[in-house]
Formats: C-alpha cells, sequence, structure tokens
C-alpha cells in the first residue's frame, strides 16, 4: 500500500477485515512459525505511533524452553483474576480460562510487551506501546497467525521481570501467538458507546 492506495497486483488485505474479523486466539496448532515471518511482522507492527514518537517499547519474542518457563511464572497469575471472572461467567469457562492459563494455549511462541519511562505520564507510555499490540495483532491475523492480548500475567510483574532481568520497566502485557487451532465466535458490538456532538448544527 502507497499513500493509502492499492498497488498494481496488491494483495493485501483490507484493513476493514482484518479490524472485524480478528479474535482472540486461546488454542494454537502444534506447528512453528517461521522467524522470518516473525520478523517482518514485528518490524512493521512498529510503525505504531507513540508519545512524541519516543518509540517507548521493549518486546520479547520467546520460543522452546524459555517460553515454557515464562509459561509456568503466567500460570501463577490465574488466582489474580479469578475473583473476578466468578462474577461474569459460568463455571465451565473458568476451568477453561485456567487451564488455558497453564498453557497459553500451547502457543509455539510468546511475545512480552514492556514499556520504558519517557519522563511523561504512565498513561502516555501505555498508550504507545498498546498502539504497537494493536498493530501486531492485526498483523498476525493478516498473515494468518492468532494471538490473545493478556494482562493477567501483569499480577506477577515482579516475578516475570526477574525472569527476564529488566529493572525500571512497565509490563504491558504477555501475547501468546501461533496458528490457531479454533474459530471463536464473533461478540456483538455493544450498543450507546459512541456519541456524535455538533453534527446537527
Amino acid at each position: 500500500m502507497v499513500g493509502g492506495k492499492k498497488k498494481k497486483g496488491d494483495n493485501s488485505m483490507e484493513i476493514e477485515e482484518a479490524i472485524k474479523n480478528r479474535r482472540s486466539i486461546r488454542k494454537f496448532k502444534d506447528k512453528d512459525v517461521p522467524l522470518p515471518l516473525l520478523k517482518e511482522i514485528i518490524d512493521t507492527a512498529l510503525w505504531a505511533p507513540s508519545p512524541m514518537n519516543r518509540q517507548n517499547w521493549k518486546i520479547f519474542l520467546l520460543k522452546g524452553k524459555k517460553k515454557d518457563q515464562l509459561v509456568k511464572i503466567c500460570a501463577e497469575s490465574f488466582p489474580f483474576i479469578e475473583p473476578r471472572l466468578k462474577k461474569v461467567f459460568k463455571p465451565s469457562i473458568i476451568e477453561w480460562t485456567k487451564n488455558f492459563f497453564k498453557t497459553l494455549g500451547n502457543a509455539p511462541v510468546v511475545v512480552v510487551v514492556y514499556s520504558t519511562p519517557s519522563g511523561e505520564e504512565l498513561t502516555s507510555d501505555i498508550q504507545g506501546a498498546a498502539a504497537f499490540i494493536q498493530n501486531l495483532l492485526l498483523l498476525l491475523y493478516a498473515k494468518g497467525l492468532g494471538a490473545c492480548w493478556m494482562t493477567g500475567p501483569v499480577n506477577v510483574k515482579e516475578d516475570i521481570d526477574k525472569f527476564f532481568g529488566v529493572e525500571g520497566l512497565e509490563l504491558i502485557a504477555v501475547i501468546p501467538i501461533g496458528y490457531p487451532d479454533q474459530s471463536p465466535p464473533v461478540p456483538p458490538r455493544k450498543e450507546g458507546r459512541v456519541e456524535y456532538i455538533g453534527f446537527d448544527e
């Protein structure tokens, strides 16, 4: 895409399709994700906007034994969110979610996103990292991959920080990725969340 227009022969997915059809994936196929493809996706996602163009993110991608070690740490975060789940979901869904936290859906790759201090308010730093994550999710979908944006593991931030040997960074999300092995239903959009003001003048 150049200047918002497709070049001749450009078969890239329409952005509207990616936005509307992307789903959170919590079960993945036993299939490796090629490193060149991962690099291509990450490099493109890094073009996200950020406060004052500080590009204030730090990103880790893990697979193999290191990934498995991280998954065990993330599993310890489930008790922190379980009380909230009980207020919304039935027991069978809670149990399924608990099992997901234990394995992260057997995803072959896990992405961990931190924000780095920019000197601005924490809210600004979080928004920059979140913009990267949204880019990442849409690009993964466009390439036939799936992912789940997880914030639950933030509850065990100290253990994850220690795992990576980082200090002074803000853990934003843990994102298991891989080839989807499920097709989640389409959640309806909630109404009454948008107001148009001054358009009838």
